[in-house]
């Protein structure tokens, strides 16, 4: 079987990183495949990878390119299975594709009546076309898949009949890699409880929460420091970041908190290194991050949303979205209480192992493109009980 991969919108966050992953586990599977990146997609020099410079295009222009280049593309490689990684597909597709759709603010209620105020008319539009491309692109797939069940059930709500050929695949994460190590901290070892948020930068990713409950707690006597894996380049000039900036440049200053990128090898050490993980966003199709987490055997503080209860069960704290006082009430709940902080962790990493594991993530897509390669319906993974 050839598969090719179109992983074109892999520039940055989680889609690089599932990119680079899933290109080691074709390569140890042998598979036959082909992915094309941007060019600004950072892997090791590697045969099935080819770069193609369409990354910084506008929905509309990628769109139209790939329904007129990419397609002569696709018919020059020949592929059994074309799997369009990122949302957009080809128009009546000369061979059998799979589609992942992964961008779920678009669809999610919650991210539409929260997040979408302050970003003006031009993002109005740009969610319209986005929106409707991707509904288009899913009604010419032969097979859809989403990362999470709350995914499948927002994209229902806008178009109904798509779901008859839409299972769930959770990404995984590398459980060996992220274990917990004798190296963990200790809780408060040295006194401070010290959060720790992995993100790449989007409004919905709400940093500044924490900025506000990190005060919060040292005001109360709790000395509390947060490290948040942005840095302050992301926010500049993106619509809704006003209220982030202020907050994190502030906290900053005043040493509150730490930002900075980390490379994906270095994050269990990072995991390790701190008490508790926070993660604040109010939409996400998945939200890789907590998974490493929990594999980490941390325990977590997490905004109380359909997509990270559905990661995250019984193995994190869960606080309204938006809230301070619950996210500070939630750190406070954990301070006082070492049998809940080994439950949560214990929890958390039996779960990622049972549910989020990258080879059973890579077997059951690999049994997806089998499947629609010779027509038949693909499992998929049921939702909790």
């Amino acid at each position: 079987m050839k598969v090719l991969v179109n992983a074109l919108s892999a520039r940055m966050g989680g889609i690089v990183t599932y990119t680079n992953n899933l290109l080691d586990a074709f390569e140890r599977r042998g598979i036959d495949v082909i992915v094309c990146v941007p060019t600004e997609f950072m892997t090791r020099e590697r045969a099935s990878v080819r770069h193609l410079d369409i990354g910084r295009y506008s929905p509309i222009r990628r769109f139209i390119w790939e329904q007129i280049a990419w397609r002569r593309i696709v018919s020059e490689i020949k592929p059994d299975v074309l799997f369009s990684s990122a949302n957009f597909g080809l128009l009546a597709s000369q061979v059998k594709q799979v589609l992942l759709l992964r961008e779920g603010g678009l669809f999610d209620p919650f991210y539409l009546s929260h997040m979408t105020a302050t970003q003006g008319l031009a993002y109005v539009a740009n969610r319209f076309l986005r929106r409707k491309l991707m509904l288009w692109s899913a009604s010419n797939a032969d097979h859809i898949i989403t990362p999470t069940h709350a995914m499948r059930d927002a994209l229902g709500l806008w178009q109904p009949a798509i779901l008859e050929k839409c299972t769930v695949n959770p990404y995984g994460t590398i459980n060996e890699m992220f274990k917990p190590s004798s190296r963990q901290r200790h809780w408060r070892e040295d006194g401070v409880l010290r959060m720790l948020y992995v993100s790449v930068y989007y409004p919905h990713k709400v940093p500044g929460l924490i900025c506000q409950a990190v005060d919060r707690l040292n005001e109360d006597g709790l000395p509390a420091h947060g490290r948040i894996t942005m840095s302050s380049e992301e926010l500049k000039g993106m619509a809704g970041s006003t209220l982030d900036q202020v907050l994190i440049d502030d906290a900053e200053a005043r040493g509150s908190i730490s930002l900075g990128r980390h490379a994906y090898l270095a994050l269990p050490d990072l995991y390790n290194s701190h008490d508790v993980f926070v993660f604040p966003s109010v939409s996400e199709t998945f939200g890789h991050p907590m998974a490493e987490a929990m594999s980490s055997g941390m325990p977590l503080a997490v905004a109380d949303t359909p997509v990270n209860r559905e990661i995250c069960g019984d193995a994190a704290l869960y606080f309204r979205p938006f809230s301070v006082s619950g996210l500070t009430d939630a750190l406070r709940q954990l301070d006082a209480d070492p049998e809940l902080r080994r439950r949560l962790g214990e929890n958390g990493r039996a779960r990622a192992i049972a549910r989020f594991g990258w080879e059973a993530h890579v077997d059951r897509l690999v049994e997806t493109f089998e499947a629609v390669a010779s027509g038949r319906a693909p499992n998929s993974v049921p939702a909790e009980p």
